[in-house]
């Protein structure tokens, strides 16, 4: 899984291995992967990925990117979203860019990231063509 323009410029420093369970409020300062379940908060500064095997489960996600392949519980705040083929997203986005492949799944609300633009959208559907 790379990152939203198809490469891994930042580094990754935080691995939530699978079968691992982390629970908390997280911090974490660059990149960050889910392969288990991440339970609580995450803010961090750089991208998250949840891979197909992986489960987020947040009431608060903050993070500069966001690449879903698993699932993924919670309101998230990113500049750019990518929901893959296998995502299942339960919560709000607030985004300013969204990339949503064929075969997503996702129940919440959408909404542009600039405040001072009313865009909240309900969406509740598995996208396809």
């Amino acid at each position: 899984m790379a990152g939203m323009n198809g490469s891994r410029k930042d580094t990754l420093n935080t691995i939530v291995g699978e079968g691992s369970v982390l629970e908390g409020n997280v911090q974490v300062r660059e990149n960050i992967r889910v392969d288990g379940s991440l339970v609580g908060r995450l803010t961090s500064s750089g991208t998250l990925e949840v891979s197909s095997s992986g489960v987020v489960a947040a009431e608060r996600i903050k993070v500069k990117a966001a690449v879903i392949a698993g699932r993924l519980e919670g309101n998230l705040e990113a500049d750019q979203v990518k929901l893959e083929s296998s995502a299942v997203l339960v919560g709000d986005i607030k985004a300013k860019l969204l990339v949503i492949e064929e075969g997503a799944a996702m129940s919440g609300f959408l909404g542009d990231s600039d405040s001072s633009i009313e865009t909240d959208r309900k969406v509740e559907r598995t996208i396809q063509d």
